[in-house]
């Protein structure tokens, strides 16, 4: 039996006033807003039709409720999709970890203000000394990137004393007009006053922008680290042999000093790279003061420490020239890395008078560090130097000259004789060495 239908239901009927009354108060509240006169009675007429028009579609248009079915299309907006997780890729190899530099070394030997030079430059109405004028012959000669000289004195600037193993303060300004900027400390005399006159050295030295290396006190190092055209560049000063009041000093505290070991230079050099060095110069002191050529021991140890890193290996002590040359060794990745050595520069500034002490060097190095961090030296050149001594108003005098330059005027024919002796000494030791006079 078919079922009645029912009319409409008490919810049916209140949605129906309910929407009538929301378009009624929309209709009173538009003709509000645009004050258009429309005439209420009309509205309401209007309204009438609307209801009418609600019932007839939610009841079927015969009064009863039906229910309409529609389907609807939703428009969603783009959805802008998280970002991937990156996949970790394996970085190619770094086959140039270096950028490329390049420097210029000067380097001169053993600079000694003993107490005949020092006598020849004390002025005695000023309670002065005044070095510039044996010196300065020579500044034109000295402008490299990094200027390195040996100074085997200590330095007092108490008081005015001096002797030839102790200079006085006024040979930090000779040696800072000549041009040098850092010098080598370890020698033989460095601890002959002690710890207070090894640190008091450092301090004069510093005190004129004079970087030192050889010992580990008063800011200076026995690593020294010097920034150069973007790179760095490792300075390393040792010593072989100790007076016995070093020696004497050595025992009772060695915390700031020791002499030279194949396993501190290693460590040294190890750390100088770890700090970033690109290039390492290692200065040796040698025990062997009287050599007239290398000896077998300074062979070995340049060779250890070539193979321990070092680039540059510069001599002192012998009070001659001695031969140099280019050494080789392997490296961890497998090249051929080259080392350059001068088994000793000599003296340059002396009182002795001795055929070979009379005659230096100024060595010239043009060095470039690649990509891969190998050393090239693109030139290697010298300067050769003379002390000459003259007598004037019967005072000693002495001044610094290249021995390959026109003799100054005033000079005896005896004295330029002796000039061009020493040159032919200096040419002759060098003669089979790689390296070339400085035109």
């Amino acid at each position: 039996m078919r079922k009645k239908r029912r009319g409409l239901s008490l919810g049916s009927i209140l949605t129906i006033c309910l929407t009538a009354a929301v378009i009624g108060g929309c209709v009173f509240m538009f003709s509000r807003i645009r004050g258009d006169g429309v005439n209420l009675s009309m509205d309401a007429r209007r309204m009438n039709s609307a209801v009418h028009s609600l019932v007839q579609n939610v009841s079927g248009g015969n009064g009863q409720p039906q229910v309409t079915v529609r389907t609807v299309t939703v428009t969603l907006a783009p959805v802008t999709p998280a970002p991937a997780t990156p996949v970790p890729v394996t970085a190619a190899p770094v086959t140039n970890p270096y950028q490329p530099f390049s420097f210029t070394l000067t380097a001169g030997g053993m600079l000694s203000f003993q107490s005949d030079i020092s006598d020849s430059v004390y002025d005695k109405s000023e309670k002065a000394l005044h070095y510039e004028p044996v010196v300065q012959p020579l500044r034109s000669k000295i402008y490299g990137d990094v200027n390195l000289v040996t100074l085997p004195q200590t330095i007092n600037s108490t008081d005015r004393k001096y002797s030839d193993t102790i200079a006085p303060a006024e040979a930090s300004i000779a040696i800072q007009s000549m041009g040098f900027d850092q010098v080598a400390l370890a020698t033989e005399h460095i601890l002959d006053q002690g710890r207070q006159g090894a640190e008091l050295t450092a301090s004069v030295l510093q005190s004129r922008q004079l970087g030192c290396a050889g010992i580990n006190a008063s800011g200076a190092s026995r690593v020294r680290l010097v920034q150069v055209n973007g790179g760095i560049v490792a300075i390393l000063s040792y010593t072989e042999a100790l007076t016995s009041k070093g020696r004497n000093e050595l025992a009772r505290d060695n915390s700031f000093f020791t002499v030279y070991d194949e396993g501190m230079a290693r460590a040294d050099i190890q750390s100088a790279r770890n700090q970033g060095a690109r290039c390492v110069i290692v200065c040796m002191y040698w025990g062997r003061q009287d050599a007239t050529s290398v000896t077998t021991a300074q062979k070995n140890t340049a060779q250890a420490l070539a193979e321990m890193g070092a680039d540059v290996i510069l001599g002192a002590r012998p009070s001659r020239v001695l031969p140099m040359e280019l050494i080789y060794r392997t490296g961890p990745d497998g090249k051929t890395h080259t080392a350059f050595v001068a088994y000793s520069l000599g003296t340059l500034l002396s009182k002795s008078r001795e055929a070979y002490d009379i005659c230096g060097l100024l060595l010239h190095l043009g060095i470039r560090s690649d990509e891969q961090g190998m050393i090239h030296f693109e030139s290697i050149e010298y300067t050769p130097t003379y002390i000459w001594r003259q007598t004037v108003s019967g005072k000693t005098q002495y001044r610094l000259l290249c021995s390959a330059d026109p003799p100054p005027e005033g000079m005896s024919a005896q004295q330029k004789d002796v000039m061009q002796r020493a040159l032919k000494r200096i040419q002759t030791t060098l003669k089979n060495s790689p390296i070339k006079e400085r035109e």
